[in-house]
């Protein structure tokens, strides 16, 4: 979605506004979108999750099948789902690394896509009063971005834990549609045999460091291959691949499209 990151200034951006739109066109292209721990019971319930292959990397609501394709997007840009990742809303805005403190703390300073359609409706919420602050409908979106900053240590920490008990495997799935072929590949999911395999002990540990319910959220949300907005863009998609209503797992690492109708 950022095509450039630009620091938020009072003397650069005194004048700018935000408008708050309906309209999720600017993230038809995204095919997942990375997730914090707090957000995963939302996220559980109408978005696969996955693990992208990269240690330190957070978890991620898969948006898409098809590189570029978000099925969450209709044609007339509404989202297709009750809940929305905190990724898409936080936009325009992020927090971008600044330097360190003392002690190694980082710094952060918001920034912002200077091309996003957020910023050409003069309509838009006013960014900066004239005494330089933000406006309280900023702080609104600061503490959402502040939030999420809070949270991604966190959730990495868990995925690392996840990473180091050996229960997750790489999977890398092949859509046929017609006479192309494409690839989603760089992503990892909870084997579940492993996962029953575990000795209790092992386990119980990972319940003790706070694993089990970010385990169970992504088990549970591969129930929305079958029910959630990916279910609807392709609505053959179990009964063809010859699943009928068991949870999708990748067994076959390939999907084929091409007698999709």
């Amino acid at each position: 979605m950022f095509k450039s990151h630009v620091p938020l200034k009072f003397a650069d951006h005194a004048n700018l506004r935000v408008f708050e739109t309906n309209d999720y066109s600017f993230a038809k292209g995204e095919t997942l979108a990375p997730i914090v721990f707090d957000e995963m019971a939302d996220i559980a319930r109408e978005y696969p999750i996955v693990f992208p292959k990269n240690e330190g990397t957070l978890p991620g609501a898969l948006l898409g099948l098809e590189p570029g394709e978000n099925a969450y997007i209709n044609d007339e840009g509404r989202w297709l789902a009750t809940y929305i990742p905190a990724h898409i809303r936080r936009y325009p805005f992020m927090l971008g690394k600044a330097g360190q403190q003392e002690e190694g703390k980082q710094n952060f300073v918001v920034v912002l896509d200077p091309d996003a359609p957020h910023f050409k409706d003069p309509s838009g919420h006013q960014v900066f009063a004239s005494d330089g602050k933000l406006t309280p409908h900023m702080e609104n979106r600061f503490a959402l971005l502040q939030a999420m900053q809070k949270r991604i240590p966190r959730t990495i920490e868990l995925v690392q834990i996840l990473e180091n008990s050996g229960i997750l495997i790489e999977r890398t799935v092949t859509i046929k549609k017609a006479d192309q072929s494409k690839e989603i590949t760089g992503f990892r999911v909870v084997d579940e045999q492993a996962l029953n395999e575990l000795p209790d002990d092992t386990f119980l540990e990972l319940r003790r460091k706070g694993v089990v319910p970010l385990i169970y959220a992504h088990l549970l949300s591969w129930a929305n291959f079958r029910q959630g907005a990916i279910a609807g863009k392709y609505p053959d998609l179990m009964t063809k691949a010859g699943r009928g209503n068991v949870p999708f797992h990748f067994e076959n690492d390939t999907i084929d499209f091409s007698k999709f109708t």
